[in-house]
């Protein structure tokens, strides 16, 4: 199962998520996550943020639940529970 993480370019927040992901994981969890930018793939970030009434970036989704709480410990935990890896 893949997580998605939307994201939009220029966005600081977005940005500091993908930095703890490469640095503070160690990349660990790159395989299991797809990335969903805005002006790459409009189609599918806005059927996304439909879906799940996403109004802020970034955002992650796996199993049918979204995460806009990006912040380190709530990132881990969601990543943990829906991919299994600590």
């Amino acid at each position: 199962m893949s997580i998605y993480l939307l994201t939009k370019n220029d966005c600081t927040q977005c940005a500091q998520l993908k930095m703890f992901l490469k640095f503070g994981l160690n990349n660990k969890y790159e395989p299991d996550i797809t990335i969903v930018n805005k002006e790459d793939n409009q189609e599918m970030f806005d059927r996304l943020t439909a879906e799940y009434g996403i109004l802020t970036l970034p955002a992650m989704i796996a199993n049918g639940e979204a995460l806009t709480r990006t912040q380190p410990s709530p990132v881990l935990t969601f990543l943990e529970k829906h991919v299994g890896k600590k």
